[in-house]
């Protein structure tokens, strides 16, 4: 199970990943989508608790939400520049 997992992870999040990243990268200005990435932690918290029943107390939701607006207010005030 454990090699299982690790292939999984070496073949889909470090290639595959790769793929849709930069294609991302190329469709809109880097700069701006770059920012996107700020959400990956705030968006693995939710899944976990989506699919995993992870706990979410009041802190790590504020946290995810501190998270979220500084990453909205990067990216608008990146596109007024």
């Amino acid at each position: 199970m454990g090699s299982g997992a690790f292939a999984y992870l070496a073949v889909v999040s470090m290639y595959l990943g790769f793929f849709a990243w930069y294609r991302g990268l190329a469709i809109g200005p880097p700069a701006r989508v770059a920012q996107i990435q700020l959400t990956q932690p705030v968006m693995t918290v939710g899944w976990a608790a989506l699919l995993l029943g992870e706990a979410l107390t009041p802190m790590v939701v504020l946290g995810g939400a501190a998270v979220l607006l500084c990453a909205t207010l990067a990216v608008r005030t990146r596109s007024r520049s």
